[in-house]
């Protein structure tokens, strides 16, 4: 349970058919809140029952959640405040963004794909992602920070911020992902502020023209695209992001290969077109990097990035969080079954957990989350397939128990474990 006066958030997705303003919607929420939102029934977990809500709301919402940024577990209780979300989930599908350089050779580039926010293939994304602890936290604070900062016209010239942040970390580990999350986030809490937002994925690689000098171009002819889409509607949000950066800002002390000089351009142009957008409160430009900061991503822009956060391998409480979250989902759907008596081990992760996973489930679910060392959320996901592939496919008509899963998902991880060291020893041959 919660300390008493912290800030809630109450996101409320609106039906698309619904013709309510939100504005009014919005209305009805406060004064719900403000006097009956300890209804008993009222919570599952961070849902909102609809259910339990006056009827005028029931019609206009499709979902609400309450989250709390600085804890796991959100519970509404008496002196706490609350800000309040109300959105449309767009479901209109992605479009790609064509370029054609002035000055080009006349081919058309597909320079980004350009998708609606808050949007349904989003939903639930930011929620489903687990990292260390406070990680997406500090990347939210940040985020909102520096548009508020923006927004409220605070000089350049006494505090320097240009609205970038850099992800780095090996591959695997969620980074774009997150950026994606985020943006997402972004457009359902400062919908108030910025009612329209769009994110806006940059195809890095296919910037680069097999034409001398043509890559310089496409990256300023993209960058003036952003930047009149920022012009034409300052109430709209454009978060950009560049995923594997390296591939426009490659550190101009060491290039190497195919043309260095229209790759030093293209830095040059990316630098030069961030500087641009610079002024304009209403655009986030994000980026991502598997590689080393130093000696792969030029200098210059590195300086120019705001934040630069590292996302590391998940430690064993993430990773125990992460499989219980996919046994969750296959017990949802009825691939495996959780016992009446199996549900004690579904508690948060303790760092004393010889007294908090006393019973065989969860001390096997504990075992598996310490036997995961050293791999990314990205090969943890997949590991509950090849367990059930590998271990139980004799069970593809049947639901299996819960100690059956998690046997199989041990053996998985042992099987991906020494898969990676025979790699890692071929490798050193």
């Amino acid at each position: 349970m919660l300390e008493q006066n912290k800030l809630l958030h109450i996101e409320v997705a609106v039906k698309p058919s619904c013709l309510v303003p939100l504005p009014k919607i919005k209305e009805l929420w406060q004064v719900f809140c403000s006097s009956d939102f300890n209804s008993e029934g009222l919570m599952d977990g961070n849902e909102v029952n609809l259910d339990k809500l006056p009827q005028e709301i029931q019609q206009s919402c499709a979902k609400a959640s309450i989250v709390d940024d600085s804890n796991e577990i959100s519970h509404f209780a008496a002196g706490d405040s609350f800000t309040i979300h109300i959105f449309v989930l767009s479901q209109e599908e992605s479009c790609t963004e064509e370029l054609e350089p002035e000055g080009g050779d006349g081919e058309w580039v597909s320079g980004a794909d350009s998708l609606t926010i808050p949007h349904a293939s989003l939903e639930n994304l930011w929620e489903s992602l687990i990292f260390e602890e406070g990680l997406k936290r500090q990347l939210l604070d940040y985020a909102q920070s520096a548009l508020l900062f923006s927004d409220k016209m605070v000089s350049s010239t006494i505090v320097n911020w240009n609205r970038i942040l850099l992800l780095h970390g090996l591959p695997g580990t969620g980074k774009t992902s997150l950026c994606r999350a985020l943006t997402h986030k972004l457009g359902i809490r400062l919908s108030g502020r910025f009612p329209r937002a769009t994110l806006l994925e940059i195809r890095s690689h296919s910037l680069f023209s097999k034409w001398f000098s043509t890559s310089g171009k496409l990256v300023s002819t993209l960058f003036q695209m952003v930047k009149d889409m920022v012009l034409d509607d300052p109430d709209a949000l454009v978060c950009v992001l560049i995923d594997e950066v390296e591939s426009l800002a490659a550190s101009r002390d060491s290039s190497s290969g195919g043309d260095p000089g229209d790759a030093m351009r293209a830095v040059n142009s990316l630098l030069t077109s961030l500087d641009k957008l610079k002024p304009f409160p209403n655009v986030l430009v994000m980026a991502t990097t598997n590689l080393h900061l130093t000696g792969s991503v030029d200098a210059a822009f590195v300086d120019r990035c705001d934040l630069l956060l590292q996302v590391k391998m998940p430690p064993v409480k993430a990773r125990y969080r992460i499989f219980m979250s996919c046994i969750l989902e296959l017990a949802r759907v009825g691939i495996l079954e959780i016992g009446e008596g199996d549900n004690s081990y579904f508690m948060p992760y303790h760092e004393d957990q010889s007294s908090r996973q006393s019973n065989k489930l969860s001390s096997k679910l504990l075992a598996c989350a310490t036997s995961a060392e050293g791999l990314s959320g990205r090969s943890l996901r997949r590991l509950p397939l090849q367990a059930h592939a590998k271990y139980l496919g004799k069970y593809q008509l049947q639901v299996v128990s819960c100690i059956e899963f998690l046997e199989a998902l041990s053996n998985a991880i042992d099987d991906e474990q020494k898969a990676r060291r025979e790699m890692k020893r071929g490798k050193e041959d």
